[in-house]
């Protein structure tokens, strides 16, 4: 009786290897299959096995062509659940970015001086800086080599560059300075960052 207890909780314990403690819905469709490849799932109702996360097990059973194919036993309950969870999802991700985006509109470091020669001397570092036609004979983002020019293409990959840059040198101080990671999602840190920019790379760090 003691090793059926064991089998039991032995088999308990495996099967939960393969669940994501999550709330969403595409969880009831799939599962992990392989517990070091979070991105690797199996459907529950056909047995197809896809990458993409719950992400793609919810367009599989929604039967949301693109990415995947349509899982042929999802009825249509199932498919308006993912559909809808997916549609809900999108929206919350619509909403957050309008609400940062307003959020970083209102910082304007040129307000709250009284110091008119700091004012002017701010100038023209109080608009945000947008990459133009003459920003490919300008220094890419390096502290290190911050005088060393070089020309640069004006494109997508351009962006991609040098936002990866600036990210590296934050999470170098992230960790350096052991700082918990999900300090970044903090409002006042994205104002902060918002603030550097519009100032410019003159700015002086707080003592």
């Amino acid at each position: 009786m003691s090793d059926g207890t064991r089998s039991t909780g032995a088999s308990s314990d495996a099967a939960s290897v393969f669940k994501r403690k999550s709330n969403d819905i595409g969880w009831e469709y799939g599962m992990l299959i392989d517990p070091k490849n979070m991105d690797k799932v199996k459907c529950k109702l056909c047995g197809k096995i896809m990458s993409g996360g719950v992400y793609r097990i919810k367009e599989h059973i929604g039967n949301i062509s693109g990415n995947v194919s349509a899982c042929p036993k999802s009825s249509l309950d199932d498919q308006a659940k993912c559909k809808n969870a997916i549609a809900e999802a999108k929206s919350k991700k619509k909403n957050k970015k309008k609400e940062e985006d307003f959020m970083r509109s209102s910082v304007n470091i040129s307000e709250g001086g009284d110091d008119e020669d700091e004012l002017k001397e701010l100038g023209s570092k109080k608009t945000p800086h947008t990459l133009g036609p003459m920003d490919k004979f300008a220094t890419s983002i390096s502290p290190e080599t911050y005088l060393t020019k070089r020309q640069q293409n004006i494109n997508e990959a351009l962006f991609k560059e040098r936002t990866q840059t600036v990210r590296e040198y934050c999470v170098r101080w992230v960790y350096e300075a052991s700082i918990p990671f999900n300090a970044i999602n903090h409002d006042s840190f994205k104002l902060f960052v918002e603030a550097v920019g519009q100032f410019g790379p003159s700015f002086k760090l707080p003592s």
